[in-house]
């Protein structure tokens, strides 16, 4: 078992990540003695078991293993050092308690990876059960608070919302969450990465969930905003957003794993009142959606790659939309109807490709049955720009070695717009050209 020190955290960092003891030693040696208690002699051993809850600041500087359900309570921080590998068993999972934090940033070189404790080769979605942050800002939940799918209701560490849209669940920078979703209670699997009304001092850029057994991303709330996101092999959508979740995000890879997979964005106001506020309004920019539809013979999935539902509203811009098995875009309910009247959706520059496969491009938008609301005029409304039926030119849309650089004289360059709030891009999709590519490098590709 390895043993590393880290007195210098103690001479170099804020005292309240470490309360460090008297014991001496070079940073550069090991330690004969170890404790994983970061504030008896200021030491970490490496490669254990974390199976109890963490009530103060902590720093992880190497990898452990998680065992059961492992929370951060009392509104400490947990922080990560760049490199640092956590692996979960069967039915662990990091828990972020209300108004605790995880500030987890790696590097493009050292990205911070939350795995299955199974050995490479042999691992598979639902491994374990993933990261959950909970957190202090507003959503459009009746009382304004609710609790963790699965979770013990009753504790306050794990219940979510509050008037604090400024708050922050912590920062995850260069970090991958995989082969995760293990089913807590019945129905109740946890996602890749879920963050409940985590607030707009939340920070996320350069993050993938690969191979979730449930979603791969979905926000319950908050108004946390992020850019640099890879999701890929889902089980069920790529990005779910509810209860009144309103932040931005700008520069995403959705990938679908040809064989499964429900929605790329999937959206709701809240199912018990259509008309909840806030209302539920992402905001999202240059997005490359991959749909299950490219496999060789085709199989038949729940693919889709836009579903707007229950009063939800919306912003989608600058994106690609290629190659879902079924309808590109699903917009239901008459409640969802009434806000696109409003103008509160917008659906503007994007580019739909080799969508609704599973009848040959037939049936590309799905309303409520028996709904006479014109979404196809909607979509395709000369004023919204979007191009349809148009090839991006993409390097390739391969499972597992897609390559979503934009061909020379593609469509999607010099073809997107400025949105408010976001950075102003010329391209359509997550990537303009190969140099610069932010999806290779730290991100994981292979499905076991």
């Amino acid at each position: 078992m390895q043993r590393i020190t880290i007195l210098v955290g103690c001479l170099t960092l804020s005292p309240m990540l470490f309360a460090c003891g008297d014991s001496g030693g070079d940073s550069a040696e090991a330690s004969d003695t170890a404790t994983t208690d970061p504030t008896a002699g200021g030491e970490e051993e490496c490669d254990s078991e974390i199976s109890e809850s963490i009530e103060v600041d902590t720093r992880w500087a190497c990898d452990h293993t998680l065992s059961g359900i492992v929370a951060v309570k009392g509104g400490v921080t947990l922080t990560i050092e760049p490199g640092v590998t956590i692996k979960g068993t069967t039915g662990s999972a990091l828990v972020i308690g209300k108004g605790s934090q995880l500030m987890a940033e790696g590097t493009a070189e050292k990205p911070i990876v939350f795995t299955s404790s199974q050995p490479d080769g042999s691992r598979g979605r639902g491994d374990w059960g993933g990261v959950v942050l909970l957190g202090q800002a507003p959503n459009n939940l009746q009382t304004g608070t609710g609790a963790a799918e699965g979770l013990d209701a009753n504790d306050p560490d794990y219940q979510y919302g509050g008037s604090d849209a400024s708050s922050s669940c912590g920062s995850l920078k260069y970090v991958r969450v995989e082969f995760a979703g293990f089913e807590l209670t019945k129905d109740n699997e946890l996602n890749g990465i879920t963050f409940y009304s985590c607030g707009s001092g939340t920070k996320v850029d350069y993050v993938q969930a690969h191979m979730g057994a449930d979603d791969g991303i979905e926000a319950f709330g908050g108004n946390w905003s992020g850019k640099h996101i890879v999701v890929t092999g889902a089980l069920d959508d790529s990005f779910d957003a509810d209860q009144g979740y309103t932040g931005s995000l700008q520069y995403m890879f959705l990938h679908q794993d040809p064989a499964t997979g429900n929605y790329g964005l999937e959206w709701s106001d809240q199912k018990d009142n259509l008309d909840a506020i806030p209302r539920t309004k992402p905001i999202v920019s240059n997005v490359t959606f991959i749909g299950t539809g490219t496999s060789d013979p085709l199989v038949m999935t729940k693919s889709g790659a836009i579903k707007l539902k229950e009063g939800t509203a919306a912003g989608i811009h600058n994106s690609i939309f290629a190659y879902s098995y079924n309808a590109a875009v699903e917009l239901t309910e008459a409640a969802t109807e009434a806000v696109a009247d409003k103008g509160e959706i917008a659906i503007t520059d994007n580019i739909f490709f080799k969508n609704s496969v599973a009848d040959d491009g037939a049936s590309p938008y799905l309303t409520s049955d028996g709904s006479a609301w014109d979404l196809k005029g909607f979509i395709e409304d000369p004023a919204n720009r979007n191009q349809i039926d148009v090839d991006p030119k993409l390097g390739s849309y391969t499972w597992g070695s897609a390559n979503i650089v934009p061909a020379a004289g593609s469509p999607a360059l010099g073809n997107g717009r400025g949105v408010q709030g976001l950075e102003t891009t010329d391209y359509i999709g997550a990537v303009k050209d190969a140099t610069g590519d932010w999806t290779k490098g730290w991100t994981n590709f292979i499905a076991k």
